[in-house]
C-alpha cells in the first residue's frame, strides 16, 4: 500500500500561496485598501514573494479570483477586532512560519501565565497599581515589553483615579496621592466585572482562546475566498522515477489540493480542513508549563482541538491495532505451545506461530512531502517510526526535500524526536531515504509545451 503523507510544503510545490507570510501580507493588503472591490493583483500587492505569485499567475486563472464589497468589510472588521492578528501583525518580521506561529503562541500563553500568578498574589487594588504604573520608591514592577505584549490582549487598561504615591513609614498613612490616568488591569477579566473582586484566569484565557477561533475564522475565510478558487489553468503532472500514485493521502494541510488538481482519493485531515464545516486546528503541541495546565488551558492544544472538532486524527490506526493483535496471537500460541506436551499438538502450535510470524508484513511505503518532520508533530513522527520497531515489517519511508538546507533540517528534526539508534537503524537497513522532491510539470491550455513546475 502506498501512502503519501503531505505538509504545507506539498502544496508551495504548486505554487499555492499557503505560506503564513502570504496570508499576513494578503490581510495587510485588506486592512490597508479602501476598495469595494479586490482582485488577485491587489490582494497580493502587499506580498514580498514577487517571483512566487508571478508563479501562481502564471499556472492558475488568477482572474477569476475577485472579493466583493461585503465579504471585505466582515474581513476588516474581524482584523480590527482581534486581537492575535494585531499582535501577529506587529511580529510581522519575526514570525515567518507556520511553526514560528505556534512558537509565538506559546510565548504569550507562558507569559500571561506567568503574569496572571504574579497579579494574583498582590493583597489589594494599591499592590495592583504599583505592579503596573510604580509609586515614588518603586518602578512598576511589570516590564513595559511585557506589558506591551499583554496589552495586545487587553490585558490592562487607562482609567482616571487616585493612587497613594507614598505613606508613612510607622502608621501607613498615605502621605502623597496622585489623581491621574493610570493604568489598571482590565475589569472585563475580574470576578464579577470588579478589580476589586480580584484578577480571573479563566476569563482571560477564555478570552484568547475566543480570539485564536476568530483568527482561525479569518484564515478559513482566506483559504475559501483564494486558494479553493484557484482553478488550474492547465495540468499539472508529477514526475519521478520512484513517483507512484497513492492509495491514501494523510493530510496536514487545510487544503485538498491533490483531490483539485489529480484525482479523487481517500484523505485524512489530520488537523481539520476549510471550508462550510471547517475543523481547522492551530494551536500548540502541548503545554509545557505546569501553570497552564494547572490554569486548564488545553483548548490552545492540538490534540484538544482535534478531539474537540472531531478531526481525522486516528493516525496508523489500523496498522498498529493489527501489529497489537498479532502480537496477541503469537503470545496466546506460545503461552499453549509452553504446557503441551503431546508431539503432535506441538507441531500445530508451531506451524501456527510460523504462520502468524510471516504474516506480519504491513508492506506500507510511505512518502512525505511537504512535511517540517517538526516536534510539534512528533506524536505522529514516533507512531510512524515504531512500524518496524520489534521486526522489518516492510515498512519503508521516503521522505522528499526542497534542497540540500532542507534536508539537512528534516534529518536534524527526526535525531530530536528519534534519537541517533533509531534514525541509524532505518538508514542503514534502507527502510528510510531522503530523495529530492518530485518533479511536478505544468502543461498550460491549448499549449503542447510542458513547464517545470517545481
Amino acid at each position: 500500500m502506498n501512502i503519501l503523507i503531505v505538509g504545507n510544503g506539498f502544496d508551495l510545490s504548486h505554487w499555492l500561496p499557503t505560506k503564513y507570510d502570504h496570508l499576513m501580507d494578503v490581510m495587510s493588503a485588506i486592512e490597508k485598501s479602501k476598495s469595494d472591490l479586490m482582485s488577485f493583483d491587489e490582494l497580493f500587492s502587499e506580498c514580498r514573494e514577487d517571483r512566487f505569485i508571478g508563479k501562481t499567475k502564471e499556472y492558475y486563472l488568477t482572474d477569476n479570483i475577485v472579493i466583493e464589497s461585503e465579504q471585505l468589510s466582515h474581513i476588516r472588521i474581524l482584523l480590527k477586532e482581534n486581537c492575535w492578528y494585531q499582535y501577529f501583525k506587529n511580529h510581522v518580521q519575526e514570525i515567518r512560519t507556520w511553526i514560528d506561529f505556534e512558537q509565538k503562541i506559546e510565548s504569550v500563553l507562558k507569559l500571561a501565565t506567568k503574569k496572571v500568578i504574579e497579579i494574583e498574589s498582590l493583597e489589594n487594588n494599591e499592590a495592583i497599581h504599583i505592579y503596573l504604573n510604580g509609586n515614588n520608591t518603586s518602578k512598576a514592577l511589570i516590564n513595559a515589553k511585557d506589558l506591551k505584549k499583554l496589552n495586545f490582549f487587553e490585558f490592562s487598561c487607562k482609567e482616571n483615579m487616585s493612587i497613594v504615591r507614598s505613606r508613612h513609614l510607622i502608621s501607613g498613612k498615605p502621605l502623597q496621592t496622585s489623581t491621574d490616568v493610570f493604568l489598571n488591569i482590565n475589569k472585563k477579566f475580574c470576578y464579577g466585572g470588579e478589580v476589586e473582586n480580584g484578577f480571573d484566569p479563566s476569563t482571560f484565557l477564555d478570552f484568547l482562546n475566543n480570539q485564536l477561533e476568530s483568527f482561525i475564522v479569518i484564515f478559513d475565510l482566506y483559504l475559501d475566498l483564494i486558494i479553493f478558487q484557484l482553478a488550474p489553468a492547465g495540468t499539472f503532472d508529477i514526475k519521478s522515477k520512484d513517483w507512484i500514485e497513492p492509495d491514501k493521502i494523510f493530510s496536514f494541510n487545510y487544503t485538498n489540493t491533490y483531490q483539485r488538481i489529480y484525482d479523487s482519493i481517500i484523505v485524512d485531515y489530520l488537523h481539520g480542513s476549510h471550508g462550510e464545516f471547517q475543523n481547522i486546528v492551530l494551536g500548540v503541541s502541548d503545554l509545557e508549563d505546569d501553570n497552564l495546565k494547572k490554569l486548564k488551558a488545553f483548548g490552545f492544544t492540538k490534540y484538544h482541538q482535534k478531539l474537540f472538532k472531531d478531526t481525522d486524527y486516528l493516525f496508523l490506526d489500523e496498522f498498529k491495532n493489527k501489529i497489537f493483535n498479532q502480537r496477541e496471537k503469537i503470545l496466546d500460541a506460545t503461552n499453549r505451545k509452553k504446557g503441551e506436551i503431546r508431539n503432535a499438538h506441538l507441531k500445530i502450535i508451531e506451524t501456527e506461530i510460523l504462520g502468524l510470524n510471516k504474516n506480519n508484513n504491513l508492506d506500507l511505503n510511505f512518502y512525505i512531502w511537504g512535511h517540517s518532520l517538526d516536534v510539534s508533530d512528533k506524536d505522529y513522527i514516533i507512531d510512524l517510526f515504531s512500524l518496524n520497531d520489534d521486526m522489518d515489517r516492510n515498512v519503508r519511508v521516503t521522505v522528499y526535500y526542497f534542497d540540500k538546507n532542507a534536508k539537512f533540517a528534516l534529518l536534524n528534526n527526526l535525531l530530536a524526536i528519534l534519537g541517533k539508534n533509531k534514525v541509524e537503524q532505518w538508514m542503514k537497513n534502507k527502510w528510510l531515504v531522503f530523495e529530492p522532491n518530485p518533479e511536478v510539470q505544468f502543461i498550460s491550455q491549448g499549449n503542447s509545451g510542458v513547464n517545470q513546475a517545481s
